[in-house]
Parts: C-alpha cells; structure tokens; sequence
C-alpha cells in the first residue's frame, strides 16, 4: 500500500517521559493501518534516503490527518520506496478538545493567508470564509475556488510547522444567510463591537463546568457587521459579544479569540 507523504521534522516527547528527542514526521493522505505497515514511494522515501540519511531501524511518525499519529520504524529502504512498520497508534495530543468553527468574512489582499496560517496554529477546527455585508472582496466563483486551493495550502503548511495532528478543513465561500443557517442548535457567538452588555470573557465562563463539545464564532470584515446581520445572526442563537474596549482589526480578531479559547480550554486537559 502506498500513500502520498508531506515530511517535516516536529520536536516530539517520547513515550517515557525523557528528553525530547527531533523525529521525522509525515501527513498521510491516503493509506490503510490495518496492514500494519506504510509505504513511502517518490520524493518522500528519497527525502528519507538522502536528504535525512535515515536507516532501516530507525523511527518516524506518521499522522493521518484526522488526529491520530502512528510511531513507525524503518523496516525496508529499496531505492525509491520506503516501508516503515506500524509500532503504535496514538491519539494527537496538539488538538484542541473543542471543534472550532470559524467563520470569517472574506477580507481584502492577503490579510486571509495570515489570518488562515494563525489560526491553524492556535487550533481552529475548520474554517468557513463568508460574504457579509460590508465585505470589499465580492463573490467570484471562480477565484474563489483558487482563493480556497491556496488557502488549503497555507492551513497544511501551518499545520505541519506547528505540529497538528489535523489539518483542518477550509470550505468554500458562504453567503452570510447561509453561515447563520449552519449555526442553529450550535454554540456560538457573533462578535460586535456594539456588544456591550457581555464580554467573551462572561460567555466562556458559562463553561466553567463542562468542556463543550464544539463551537463555533463570527468574526466580521473590515468594516464591520451591520446591525442587521447581527440581528440575524442573534435569532440563530448566535451571542453577541465584545472582544473588550479596543477595536481589533480582522486579521487580529480570529487570532485572539481562539487565543482565549485555548486558554479557557486546553488547560482543562
């Protein structure tokens, strides 16, 4: 069996607790565990052969991309094909317990690649761009399609720098409408500047007992929501918060919500 490999070297713990030790990592597109063993074909197993001059005997790890890593050993280095046998299977521990949502109104020029590479690394589960109101980028079909390719590029190359155990998901382009239909029945919340009679903050801490599940959250474009999205979004049960005093630019506000996200809940692990 044999599968496509994106290599990159992760500062790993072992299983034992000792000294973090380098080990090459790979993310699995294709392939089956249930045989016991991998195939590396291709650049991948000429990566491994020359580039990091590794050795039958010696380790690697293998992620699938949906959260669970495989410890592998080398068994066969033949010319262009690698075989590694499956050690152990192990659940991540880079994911965050929640599944983040994020929906975010397209902004203009290159602000979406930063917003995409910071937000896979502080943990979102999947992201939705959406065409609110006051977006200035308008909906294009077909660029949004090569809008989308590259910023699943961007979501995989910040997942392998940082160590994920997902690549999370990058839909296409919804309509605001569309994105508040999606969100009926779900935890979430829409932030507004105008939101001034809850912080996150007070909405995280209405948590405290119990972990949840997923959430998802709004964060709007360069101008803003209208008072009218908000409403829309607030009738799908969206709450509205304020991310405190100071306005956030786009590109800002994603990062620090799931910032605060993460601390209110990956320390609960």
């Amino acid at each position: 069996m044999s599968g496509f490999y994106i290599p990159f070297l992760y500062v790993s713990e072992s299983v034992h607790g000792e000294a973090s030790l380098k080990m090459p990592r790979f993310f699995l597109s294709s392939g089956n565990a249930d045989l016991g063993f991998f195939t590396i074909e291709g650049e991948d197993a000429h990566h491994i052969s020359y580039s990091l001059r590794m050795r039958e005997g010696e380790s690697l790890t293998v992620c699938d991309g949906e959260g669970t890593d495989y410890r592998c050993r080398i068994s066969r280095i033949d010319g262009r094909t690698v075989t590694v046998e499956i050690e152990e299977s192990t659940p991540s521990q880079t994911e965050s317990p929640v599944q983040i949502r994020l929906y975010q109104s397209v902004a203009k020029g290159d602000k979406m690649d930063y917003i995409v590479q910071k937000a896979v690394e502080l943990g979102v589960s999947e992201i939705l761009p959406v065409y609110s109101e006051r977006c200035v980028v308008r909906p294009d079909s077909s660029g949004d399609v090569k809008r989308i390719v590259r910023l699943g590029r961007i979501a995989q190359e910040a997942a392998k720098q940082c160590g994920r155990g997902k690549i999370p998901r990058i839909g296409l382009p919804v309509r605001f409408s569309e994105a508040v239909d999606q969100i009926k029945g779900q935890n979430a919340f829409i932030c507004y500047e105008k939101a001034d009679t809850l912080s996150l903050r007070q909405y995280l801490e209405s948590f405290s007992d119990e972990c949840p599940r997923q959430l998802c959250f709004f964060i709007g474009p360069e101008g803003g929501y209208s008072e009218e999205e908000v409403k829309a979004a607030s009738d799908a049960g969206a709450v509205p918060v304020t991310l405190g005093a100071r306005i956030l630019r786009c590109e800002t506000a994603s990062g620090y919500v799931l910032s605060c996200l993460s601390y209110a809940f990956e320390r609960q692990l």
